[in-house]
Order: C-alpha cells, then sequence, then structure tokens
C-alpha cells in the first residue's frame, strides 16, 4: 500500500491497515503469520511524513531448542519520520542522535506502508523462540524430545588418558 505525501490533509489521515503477508524473501521465519492488523496516523511534516501508531500479528515458529511449533504473538507501536531522499543525502557520514535513530527515507514522496509493516514484524520476532520457559530441548545424541521423555544415552566421560588435565579446567 502506497501513500503519497499529497494525499494527507493537512489534519493528518488516519489509516486502518489489514494487510495479508506476501513476503517470499523471508517465509523461512516462520511456519505462518496471521494477518497484520495495524493503526496508522499519518501528518505531514516539513519535507516528510510522521508515521505513528501499532500494529499486531501473530507468528508460528519453531521453538529453538525442541523444534515444536509454538504460536508468538507480535505487536508493537511505533512513531517514525519519513524524510525525502534529499534531506538524508544531505548530511555527510556521522552519528546519529537518539532523535534521528526513528527517521527513515521515503521514495518520490510515497510512503510504502507494507514495507514499513514488514520492517516491523521482522524486528519484532523473537530471536529465540522458546515453547514454554523451561523447555528441555532436544537430546544431543538421540534426538529426542525431552519435553516428552527422558532418553537412557549413555554418556561417555571422554579419553580416560586426559583425566589428569581435569584439575587445569
Amino acid at each position: 500500500m502506497l501513500v503519497e505525501r499529497s494525499q494527507i490533509p493537512p489534519e493528518g489521515l488516519d489509516l486502518e491497515v489489514h494487510e495479508e503477508p506476501c513476503w517470499g524473501e523471508v517465509e523461512g521465519l516462520w511456519l505462518s503469520l496471521a494477518p497484520i492488523e495495524a493503526s496508522l496516523h499519518l501528518e505531514r511534516k516539513g519535507n516528510g511524513i510522521l508515521a505513528s501508531g501499532a500494529f499486531t500479528t501473530t507468528a508460528v515458529v519453531l521453538c529453538s531448542r525442541c523444534s515444536e511449533s509454538v504460536s508468538v504473538p507480535v505487536s508493537d507501536q511505533f512513531a517514525i519520520l519519513f524524510t525525502g531522499v534529499s534531506e538524508a543525502s544531505r548530511a555527510e557520514e556521522s552519528e546519529l542522535s537518539a532523535a534521528e535513530m526513528d527517521v527513515d527515507v521515503m521514495q518520490d514522496d510515497h510512503l510504502d506502508v507494507s514495507r514499513f509493516l514488514r520492517e516491523n514484524v521482522l524486528l519484532g520476532l523473537p530471536l529465540q523462540p522458546l515453547c514454554r520457559a523451561e523447555c528441555r530441548g532436544l537430546c544431543p545424541h538421540c534426538g529426542i524430545n525431552l519435553n516428552e521423555t527422558s532418553c537412557q544415552c549413555q554418556v561417555q566421560e571422554g579419553d580416560p588418558r586426559l583425566l589428569p588435565l581435569q584439575h587445569l579446567l
């Protein structure tokens, strides 16, 4: 969904977005992703657009310990200023201040709401999702799910010739 800067009235524009994610290049990050529900308020600020609001969706991902599927809610609130390319390219390389961290560049006075939501959903996904906090994972030897049963693997102590070196650890 593209929003042109000139379409935004002086008092701002409120949008309710219901978007089906069709992002082929990142589909391996989840098993399924529910439609994204977002409420946005867009207003013109100088030569840019200030976008604020919130989004919510649910992703089904694999637990990082036991590989079972788990449903993870993904939601966030945001406020970000989209500026034109000329304003962003004026400055030379410099360290960004805290206020400048929430600034992005829009192309040709158009705000791509779909791209913006895609980035925020990806940033909202947990790095190591867990089915539960006490997940025991998989046995490293036989691969059995330790949450369901306990394995009977015999763990070898190691090479007996190296036992005298144990005290160094």
